[in-house]
This record gives C-alpha cells, sequence and structure tokens, in this order.
C-alpha cells in the first residue's frame, strides 16, 4: 500500500525565489511491507527496490533548524491521520500550542495559518521578510516568521523559518510540515500501522 505525500493546493504553491535555494533530490520507495520511505542517498535502497524508486525533485533552505536536546532520543514513531491523499500529523509549536500539520514533502518551508499565527502571538503585518508565492489568483507576497521551536513527537527543531498564508481550505489544519523540518531527518512511513517514524541524521 503507497501513499502520496505532497498536499495538491488549489494555491498551486510555487517558491520563486529560487536564488538564494539550493536545490535537493529525494528518493521515495516502498518495502516489502508496503512502508513508504524517503531517503537523499540512493545506495540506502535496497537493490531490488531502487529500479522502482522514485525521485523527488524539490528546493530546500540553505540554514537548516538547530536541534535541541543533543542527549534526547534520535527516533520517534508519530501516529498520524489519513485525510484522503495527505498525511495529518500533531506537532508542538514553541512549545505551547498544538498544531495540526499535513506531511508535505513537495513544500520547501513549513507552513502555518494566519489564526495559528495569532495563537502564537506572531503579528503577520509586523513582518518584514515577505516570501513571493504563486497562487491560483495570482503571486502573493507571504510573511515569513522564525518559529522558536517546533517538536513532532519529541522530535525537535529550533528557529525553523515559517511561511504565514492560508494554504489548506480546512480550519482544522494548522498547515504543512516542509521539507525545512523534514529534511532533517530520515523519513518511513508506515500505512498499516498509521505511524510516521522520524530518525535524525
Amino acid at each position: 500500500m503507497t501513499i502520496c505525500l505532497s498536499y495538491s493546493l488549489s494555491l498551486c504553491l510555487s517558491i520563486l525565489c529560487s536564488g538564494f535555494l539550493s536545490a535537493a533530490e529525494y528518493y521515495r520507495w516502498v518495502d516489502q511491507n508496503g512502508v513508504v520511505h524517503f531517503t537523499d542517498n540512493m545506495h540506502n535502497i535496497p537493490e531490488k527496490q531502487r529500479g522502482a524508486a522514485g525521485r523527488i525533485k524539490a528546493q530546500e533552505s540553505p540554514k537548516a533548524a538547530e536541534t535541541t536536546n543533543r542527549g534526547a532520543a534520535t527516533k520517534a514513531s508519530i501516529p498520524f491521520e489519513k485525510r484522503g491523499q495527505v498525511v495529518v500529523i500533531e506537532a508542538m509549536l514553541n512549545g505551547k500550542t498544538p498544531a495540526k500539520l499535513v506531511v508535505d514533502t513537495g513544500a520547501t518551508y513549513t507552513m502555518i495559518s494566519v489564526a495559528t499565527a495569532k495563537e502564537l502571538d506572531i503579528d503577520p503585518s509586523g513582518n518584514e521578510r515577505r516570501l513571493p508565492i504563486q497562487t491560483a489568483n495570482g503571486t502573493i507576497q507571504a510573511p515569513l516568521t522564525s518559529l522558536e521551536s517546533i517538536n513532532v513527537g519529541g522530535m525537535e527543531m529550533k528557529n525553523l523559518t515559517a511561511v504565514i498564508h492560508d494554504a489548506v481550505p480546512n480550519s482544522q489544519i494548522a498547515g504543512l510540515l516542509g521539507l525545512n523540518f523534514l529534511s532533517n531527518f530520515r523519513i518511513d512511513i508506515d500505512t498499516q500501522k498509521g505511524l510516521l517514524h522520524l530518525e535524525k541524521k
């Protein structure tokens, strides 16, 4: 059983600032048990599965987030909800606000809604850092912010850049968990058990 992680947004998210982003390539493969794996190294894929592995080309922020708690656990298994073709996990933002996020390997940055930003006492209008995003209605300048921390199943990153924009047309979903978080981990998705496995690189 396979699962498609990239969220098909009606606004067609397209990051236009490729000038300061570096290209990243990931491979997606499914083992004999139906577990979906992602890796940035082809040699991590068993030879039998290499021919069927799919390539994911994405943009990656040049500066990775900082890891907290250096002596803490390096692996976690997080239960997820499957809503249609997307995977939704619960994260803790800035150590105080729980948020349901779509796991999106096609999104360069993590994204939070305007309502979630307000819960975190972030004022989007007061932020001069902007990112051009192509939507169905044209290009907009979405504000950027820096999250103090984001914790997914005990895997915590600090100083993570996030875009503030209402990307998901569902008020119960707070945004997208993008590559600037996910690229710090090896990712396995067990669709049978409903678990997202993260292992720090």
